[in-house]
C-alpha cells in the first residue's frame, strides 16, 4: 500500500504522541504501555541488540596469527597502548590491520582464543558484565565510509573495558573516521612487504622448497608492488599452483595485477543460477553460521529460477544430493572454519567466507551490475532476514552498490526501502542514509534527494529522513535540523509526526542544543501553525516536557529550573487542548486517587499542580489559572477540583 494512502504506524513502532484512542480514554492504553519501560530516543540510540558476541576466534585464525606473521609498521607502538590503556584503534586499508588486531590478542597477550562483538551493538551500549576479565574483544567496523564510532561510544566503551580488566581492539578503514576521544590509541599502520608475507605463508607448508619461496621472491614479486597482505596470500596460494605445474606463471602474474572485481568477472563466468546465489549469499552474509548461509542461499536460487519460469509452469526442485559441499564451496571460491559456539559451551560452530577478503565488495558490484533484471529480487531477498547482523550487512552491502555502481539515480535504491510500511526495511534505508552521507562523494546526492522527498511529502520518506536527521553529524548545524522537522512536522500524517517528535527529544537531552530545540518547540504551538500536524507535534512534545512520562522527569525538571517560561507555556498548550488536556487532567486525577496513601503518587500529583500554579492554599479556587482551566474543560470542573483539594492535603505542611 502506498504511504500516500495511509502514512500509519508499524505495530512494533515506538509511540511518542498519543493517539485517538488514548487520548480520549483511559491514559493506560497504548501509549503508557509503548513508552514505560524503556524509550529509545531516536539518534540517540538504537533499540539494544541483544547479541553482544557474533563469534569466537577459530583456531585457524589463532596460528596463523601465530606462524605466518610479518608485522606491519606501527605494530609495536600500538601494541604498547593496547597493553597499558587496554584499547586501540587500528586504521589503514589493505595493511594487515585485522591481522595485525589478531597477533596483538593472542600471541602478543598469552591467550589462546578472543571473540568478535556485535557490530551493530554500539560501544556506548557495553557494560562491563557483558565481558570476561582478561578476555580479547575484536570490533570489526570496515566496510563503510562513514564514521561507526562516536567520542561518547568510545569513552563509554573504554570505561566498561577497563571495569571489566579485559582488552579490546577497534577495527577502522580510515583515520578520519576515529573520533578525536580515541585519538591517543588510534594508529595508521603501514603495509609489511607483500612478498615477505607471502613467503611467511608458503613457510607453513610442510613441503616447502627454496624454489618455491624463489618463485615469489623473483618472479611474482613486480605484480606485488604495494599490494595489501591479503594479496600476498593469494599470490602464496598461486605460486603452489605453478610450482605445481598446475598454473603458467603469465597467468598467475595476469590473475596478481587484476582488479577483484575484474577476477569476480572472470569467475562468474563459469557459475551457473546456483553459484551466483551462494555467491551473492556468501557476500552479504560473511563469517555467519554455514547453515544459515546456505538456507538463505538456497532460498535466494529458488526465486531467480521461479522469477525466470514461464507463468504456467512449477519450479523443478533441486535434488537434496545433487552437490556435495566441497563441490560448492570450489564452485564459489569460499571456506569453511571451524570454531567453538559463541553461547553454548562445549559445542562448535562452522562459518563461511570466501577465500580472498576483497571478493564480496567485488561480489556485489558485479552481480549489482550486470544483472540489472534481478536487482528487484535480490534487494526484497537481502531485506527479509531482520536479524541485527543480516540488517547490518545488508546496509553495508547497499553502500557498497551505491558507491560503486553507476546509475542515473543514485539513491533509488534506497528510496525504495525509505517508502515501505515495514519499519525494518526503513530502518535499513535511515542506516545507510547516515552512512551515505558521511562520504564525501554521496554526501550531496543524498541530501538533495532527502529534501526532494520532504518537499513530495510522502508519509514515509519523510519519517526516514526525520530519523536521519536524528542522527547527530557534524555537516548538520541544529537549526538545519530544525528547519528539516519543521517542513516534516506539518505533515498531516502520524508516522513523520511522531519522528519528528522522537527527533527533537535527543536535542532537549544534550546542552548544546537544548535551548534551540525548546525555542523552536515552543513556536509551533503558534497559531500559524495550528491547522497543521505541528500543533499535535507539540502537544506530544509538551508531554514529555512537563514529564507526563517516567521517563522524561529528569528533563523536565532541568527545563523547568533553565527554562521555566517556556515550560509553563508547553503546559498551558496542552492544557488548553481538547483532547491533550483531560489526557492530562485524567492522569493528574489517577494520581489524585491514591496520593494521600502514596507517596510518590503524591509527589507526582504535587509536581504537575504546581507547574500550573505555584501557590497551593487556601485560596486555590480562585487562582486565575485554575479558573480558566475550569472554563476550558466545564464537564471535568468536579475532576479539577478534586485534584487541586487533594493536591492541597497532601503538600507537606
Amino acid at each position: 500500500m502506498s504511504d500516500t494512502d495511509t502514512g500509519l504506524l508499524s505495530p512494533n513502532e515506538p509511540v511518542y504522541i498519543p493517539q485517538a484512542n488514548t487520548v480520549h480514554g483511559d491514559n493506560h492504553g497504548l501509549l503508557t504501555s509503548q513508552v514505560n519501560g524503556g524509550a529509545h530516543f531516536y539518534g540517540s540510540a538504537k533499540a539494544e541488540p541483544e547479541t553482544v558476541i557474533t563469534r569466537l576466534a577459530s583456531p585457524e585464525e589463532v596460528r596463523d596469527a601465530g606462524e605466518q606473521f610479518v608485522e606491519p609498521g606501527g605494530f609495536f607502538p600500538a601494541l604498547r597502548t593496547l597493553q597499558s590503556d587496554q584499547v586501540v584503534v587500528l586504521c589503514g586499508k589493505g595493511t594487515g590491520r585485522t591481522h595485525a588486531a589478531r597477533r596483538m590478542l593472542t600471541h602478543e597477550s598469552g591467550h589462546t582464543s578472543f571473540a568478535y562483538l556485535n557490530r551493530a551493538r554500539s560501544l556506548d551500549r557495553l557494560r562491563a558484565d557483558d565481558l570476561a576479565a582478561g578476555g580479547g574483544y575484536l570490533l570489526d567496523l570496515t566496510g563503510t565510509n562513514d564514521r561507526p564510532m562516536t567520542g561518547w561510544a568510545f569513552e563509554q566503551g573504554l570505561h566498561a573495558v577497563r571495569a571489566a580488566g579485559c582488552r579490546l581492539v577497534v577495527v577502522l578503514d580510515h583515520r578520519e573516521q576515529s573520533p578525536a576521544a580515541a585519538a591517543n590509541q588510534t594508529f595508521t599502520l603501514t603495509a609489511p612487504s607483500p612478498v615477505e608475507v607471502a613467503q611467511s605463508a608458503l613457510r607453513r607448508r610442510h613441503d616447502v622448497t627454496e624454489a618455491l619461496l624463489h618463485l615469489v621472491k623473483n618472479d611474482l614479486a613486480p605484480a606485488l608492488e604495494g599490494a595489501s597482505p591479503d594479496k600476498a596470500m593469494f599470490a602464496a596460494r598461486l605460486a603452489v599452483e605453478v610450482h605445481e605445474n598446475r598454473l603458467a606463471l603469465a597467468k598467475a602474474l595476469t590473475e596478481l595485477r587484476a582488479e577483484s572485481v575484474d577476477s569476480v568477472a572472470r569467475w562468474f563466468e563459469q557459475l551457473d543460477i546456483r553459484g551466483h546465489a551462494y555467491s551473492f549469499t556468501v557476500a552479504l552474509l560473511e563469517n555467519q553460521p554455514y547453515e544459515h548461509v546456505l538456507a538463505r542461499g538456497w532460498e535466494l536460487d529458488e526465486r531467480i529460477r521461479t522469477a525466470a519460469l514461464p507463468v504456467d509452469k512449477n519450479l523443478r526442485p533441486r535434488g537434496l544430493l545433487e552437490l556435495p559441499k566441497t563441490a560448492l564451496l570450489r564452485d564459489i571460491a569460499a571456506t569453511t572454519e571451524l570454531r567453538d559456539h559463541p553461547r553454548i559451551t562445549g559445542q562448535s560452530e562452522e562459518t563461511i567466507r570466501f577465500e580472498r577478503q576483497d571478493w564480496a565488495p567485488a561480489v556485489f558490484t558485479h552481480v549489482w551490475q550486470q544483472y540489472p533484471a534481478a536487482r528487484e529480487i535480490l534487494r526484497d531477498w537481502m531485506c527479509d532476514d531482520t536479524s541485527e547482523e543480516a540488517q547490518d550487512a545488508v546496509v553495508r552491502a547497499i553502500c557498497t552498490i551505491v558507491t560503486t555502481v553507476p546509475a542515473r539515480e543514485p539513491v533509488a535504491l534506497v528510496e525504495h526501502l525509505a517508502s515501505q510500511p515495514d519499519l525494518p526495511r526503513r530502518s535499513v534505508a535511515v542506516a545507510a542514509l547516515v552512512r551515505l552521507a558521511e562520504d564525501d562523494r554521496m554526501r550531496g546526492p543524498v541530501e538533495q534527494a532527502m529534501r526532494a522527498w520532504v518537499e513530495e511529502g510522502k508519509a514515509y520518506r519523510m519519517w526516514t529522513v526525520a530519523r536521519v536527521y536524528s542522527v547527530p553529524s557534524p555537516h548538520r548545524p541544529p537549526h538545519v535540523v530544525l528547519e528539516v522537522f519543521t517542513a516534516i512536522g506539518q505533515s498531516s500524517k502520524i508516522t513523520p509526526q511522531n519522528a519528528v517528535v522522537a527527533g527533537v527529544l535527543p536535542m532537549l537531552l544534550d546542552v548544546q542544543t537544548r535551548a534551540a530545540a525548546l525555542a523552536t518547540v515552543v513556536s509551533w504551538t503558534s497559531w500559524r501553525y495550528r491547522e497543521t500536524g505541528l500543533r499535535r507535534v507539540s502537544l506530544g512534545l509538551g508531554l514529555w516536557v512537563i514529564g507526563f512520562y517516567e521517563q522524561s522527569r529528569t528533563l523536565s525538571a532541568t527545563l523547568t529550573d533553565d527554562y521555566p517560561d517556556e515550560v509553563t507555556k508547553l503546559l498551558r498548550h496542552v492544557l488548553d487542548d481538547g483532547k491533550f488536556g483531560p489526557h492530562l487532567l485524567r492522569r493528574m486525577a489517577d494520581l489524585a486517587r491514591f496520593a494521600r496513601w502514596d507517596a510518590d503518587d503524591a509527589a507526582e500529583l504535587l509536581r504537575l499542580v504546581r507547574l500550573i500554579t505555584p501557590r497551593l492554599d487556601w485560596r486555590w479556587r480562585w487562582r486565575p489559572t485554575v479558573r480558566k482551566l475550569c472554563l476550558r474543560h466545564p464537564t471535568m470542573r468536579p475532576t479539577i477540583h478534586r485534584i487541586f483539594r487533594t493536591a492541597r492535603k497532601v503538600q507537606p505542611s
